[in-house]
């Protein structure tokens, strides 16, 4: 038999026990140096991994109190100190006019209904004139994620000492006071006067702002109702904006927020009235802040800092105004949470002697205006009266006066008549015959010396307040179809 014959035969796999790969393979016992070196290094591997984990959130609780820090309220002032309460501020040479008048009145103040409501008084200056050209008085529910933010028409009549009616106007007061913080300080006086409590804070803005940030959020979708064309070389202003639903960036955002009319010849829906533009820069507030509270903008924080710390002058730190925004976007504060509204007004018309010259103004109904400040604005558990506002209004012969019976420029609180031009005399006629002897000579009578262009009614003495007449009617928003902005 050949050694070939005697090999098995291959019958296929062994069906006895599990096939290599299937084998349990049984390890090696650890000694126990082995087991003790194996037990150290996983310590050090759990040790490693919560260093790291603890790194991080220093870093993020570091990064946290860099960006976002809660601020504190001012302490409480019912009564509030004005450089700009007393005197006259444009240096008249008639004191005896304003001695010892204080227009500022006792605020409301002490319990607030939560510690978690903050007001803010926000400003823009205006490029060309310095003039305040937006005004908002702002109200913010943290705890109920819930705001109203009222803007205050810059023709407002307030009852300061200013010579003209323009200079009587809520849009001149920073700009009288020298700017700075006792401009800021005085128009935060004069807005107190207007609600019945002194605001929080102030945010004075450089318009670029807006536009810079919607750049920084990346961009606006806008429905931009109808045609923009307004040409001001002036103040070095040209818009143009057609009408239609886009992403609106920087330069077109700064143009939005300033158009008030269009030019001649090119029709709009508005009537060039502060009014109008207000609506105007609601509506495109409205959608550059439902952008704003996208979560993504928490990672431009940086960016965004820049900005505020380039184009924003507050007694908030660039780190309050982010904790805000932080609580806005974590407690998902939305659009239609906040109430955007313009303080309701009646228009006025005054004659002044000394200037010959008739302006316009606005002034507030007082009615309406309690009940926005009461129901959306005050801060505090006590409800503002009329008692805590100097509220300036026409009365039914013309005249100006204030809610407190008192006017700083008492001149004010009588009509001043535009005088009537004196007709050209013509040569007398020669009489026909001499007067006969005897016969009394008539005279014609003197022709009244006209009106000097300074001469101004005594004023009236100050009085006690009087119940207001019946209210105006107020000139109400225009109700406008902005379409529905969306992301």
């Amino acid at each position: 038999m050949s050694d070939q014959s005697r090999k098995p035969q291959y019958d296929g796999p062994e069906q006895v026990g599990p096939g290599k790969r299937l084998e349990k393979k049984t390890k090696p016992a650890l000694t126990p140096a082995q087991a003790q070196k194996k037990k150290e290094k996983t310590v050090m591997i759990v040790m490693i991994v919560l260093a790291v984990i603890m790194v991080i959130a220093a870093a993020a609780v570091l990064l946290h109190n860099r960006w976002v820090k809660k601020p504190t309220l001012p302490p409480d002032a019912t009564q509030s100190g004005a450089p700009a309460a007393s005197g006259d501020l444009l240096g008249s040479p008639d004191p005896e006019a304003t001695l010892n008048f204080d227009a500022i009145q006792p605020k409301v103040g002490g319990a607030r209904k939560s510690q978690e409501i903050y007001t803010f008084l926000i400003f823009g200056s205006d490029v060309a004139s310095g003039l305040t050209d937006s005004m908002m008085v702002a109200t913010y529910d943290v705890t109920n994620q819930k705001a109203t933010v009222m803007s205050l028409p810059r023709d407002t009549i307030v009852n300061n000492t200013g010579h003209r009616i323009t200079d009587k106007k809520l849009n001149a007061v920073y700009t009288l006071w020298g700017e700075g913080d006792d401009g800021v300080q005085a128009l935060k006086n004069e807005v107190s006067e207007l609600v019945g409590f002194m605001p929080d804070y102030y945010v004075r803005i450089d318009w670029e702002l807006v536009g810079e940030m919607v750049d920084a959020i990346g961009g606006v979708w806008y429905d931009v109702p109808f045609l923009m064309d307004y040409t001001d070389p002036f103040q070095d202003l040209y818009i143009y904006q057609p009408a239609g639903y886009r992403q609106i960036f920087g330069s077109d955002a700064m143009e939005i927020v300033r158009w008030r009319h269009n030019k001649k010849g090119v029709p709009d829906p508005g009537d060039g009235s502060d009014l109008y533009r207000l609506q105007m820069q609601h509506s495109f507030l409205k959608a550059v802040l439902k952008q704003t509270l996208q979560i993504q903008n928490v990672t431009r924080i940086g960016q965004l800092a820049e900005l505020f710390g380039n184009r924003v002058d507050s007694d908030l730190s660039v780190e309050n105004i982010f904790w805000f925004a932080q609580e806005a976007i974590i407690g998902g504060l939305q659009v239609d949470d906040v109430n955007f509204c313009t303080m309701p007004i009646a228009m006025g018309s005054y004659y002044q002697a000394r200037y010959d010259e008739t302006y316009e103004f606005v002034y507030p109904v007082q009615s309406q205006l309690l009940t926005i400040i009461n129901e959306s604005l005050n801060p505090f558990v006590e409800q503002v009266t009329i008692r805590q506002l100097d509220l300036m209004s026409q009365a039914p012969d013309g005249s100006l006066r204030s809610s407190t019976g008192r006017l700083a420029d008492p001149s004010v609180g009588v009509v001043q008549v535009k005088p009537t031009p004196t007709p050209e005399q013509s040569e007398p006629p020669e009489s026909a015959a001499p007067a006969e002897s005897g016969q009394p000579q008539v005279s014609p009578p003197a022709a009244s010396e006209p009106m000097p262009s300074g001469a101004v009614d005594p004023p009236p003495p100050t009085t006690a307040p009087v119940a207001p007449d019946p209210q105006p009617t107020p000139v109400q928003d225009r109700p406008i179809d902005w379409g529905e902005t969306s992301d």
